[in-house]
């Protein structure tokens, strides 16, 4: 009876070490998250946006933690001998056995990490409460709830009710979130270039105050539901609805565009496929381990069926995403009304030029 209580104390151990470990590189990826997310001009002191952010996953690691610390000071009262694993001992002891066991477990491992850390890289949830408050202040901007099969997906639109305008919606970049970008343009006047317009952005899964998890088919099952919800709306025109994608959200708008009928499509700084993306930094998903890549916003394929033609911005000197991704994407589709190139610009900063803007606007007046 001593021996079973002592080895389930210690496999809760070791199952409660693998937990705290997991927990804290959570937290610590959520630190990371509040980091890329910061702004000084729109969001609270560092210092509260870093405790306000993480205050969840930090609660659960220190609890873990604590928890893991008791059982390992009440196994110790029995015996200080570690809980070995037999068959990994018995395997140890032949080589070629051994030799195999560990070539099988790194490739899985591989396969393993490749999978679980696409999301990581790809996508970065966050919300600033500092700039939800502010928003909610001005009171100048109408707030979204918008439900879908159970989850809710929230944003902000700067809208006119009183009247049927030519409608934006807008699929962000991974980093963005509805309340930061709105209280941006807001302080930098970039909503005064899309007067005559409704400006519409709703959070992806996980972003802001936006239900549900973050992959590549639940965006897309989201822009349908928020081009779908957005064209019902009284005051926007329905057939003038354009489709304005950054970044990773160029995947998804270029999905909607291929899917509707909208009068428009802006795409900056788009990518081919996120495979491409990932051959131009790892040369190492072609053939069968092109299947490893579960995160997938096929641009080129939606591209084939977008029937307007799309402004495309790309710069030569973006290092997230290379301008031979955005100029494959440009020579999928049909027609393109535009393939602007600038030099100079890094991946964040197309929105502080002016020849920019001046685009856009000259794009959606046309």
């Amino acid at each position: 009876m001593k021996n079973n209580r002592i080895l389930k104390l210690q496999i809760i151990e070791k199952v409660l070490r693998i937990f705290a470990i997991l927990s804290f590189l959570l937290w610590s990826y959520r630190i990371y998250l509040s980091i890329l997310s910061f702004s000084e001009s729109v969001s609270a002191p560092w210092y509260i946006e870093l405790l306000y952010s993480t205050r969840f996953y930090l609660a659960v690691t220190i609890i873990i933690f604590l928890v893991y610390l008791i059982v390992r000071k009440n196994r110790m009262k029995y015996t200080k001998e570690k809980y070995k694993l037999h068959m990994i001992e018995k395997v140890r002891r032949h080589p070629l056995k051994f030799f195999s066991f560990s070539i099988i477990s790194l490739i899985l491992l591989f396969g393993i990490v490749i999978v679980l850390i696409q999301p990581l890289i790809l996508y970065h949830p966050n919300h600033s409460n500092y700039a939800y408050e502010q928003l909610k202040e001005l009171d100048s901007y109408e707030e979204f709830k918008i439900t879908d099969d159970k989850l809710t997906y929230q944003g902000f639109g700067k809208v006119d009710v009183s009247e049927k305008l030519p409608t934006i919606i807008y699929f962000a970049g991974n980093g963005e979130s509805s309340a930061q970008t709105f209280y941006h343009y807001h302080l930098s006047n970039i909503f005064e270039h899309f007067e005559g317009f409704q400006f519409i952005m709703i959070d992806y899964p996980e972003y802001g105050l936006s239900d549900g998890k973050t992959q590549d088919k639940t965006i897309l099952r989201m822009g349908e539901a928020i081009y779908e919800y957005v064209y019902s709306l009284d005051y926007v025109d329905q057939e003038q609805i354009y489709i304005y994608g950054y970044s990773i959200g160029t995947g998804v708008s270029t999905y909607i565009a291929s899917k509707y009928d909208v009068k428009g499509l802006i795409l900056i700084a788009p990518y081919s496929s996120i495979t491409d993306l990932f051959n131009s930094s790892f040369p190492i998903f072609k053939g069968v381990f092109k299947y490893l890549v579960v995160e997938d916003f096929e641009s080129t394929k939606y591209a084939v069926d977008v029937k307007v033609s799309p402004l495309i911005i790309a710069s030569l000197k973006d290092r997230t995403i290379p301008f031979a991704l955005s100029e494959k994407l440009s020579n999928s589709f049909n027609d393109v009304h535009e393939f602007y190139v600038i030099d100079n610009t890094e991946h964040s900063d197309f929105l502080k030029r002016d020849d920019v803007i001046t685009k856009i606007v000259q794009y959606i007046n046309s």
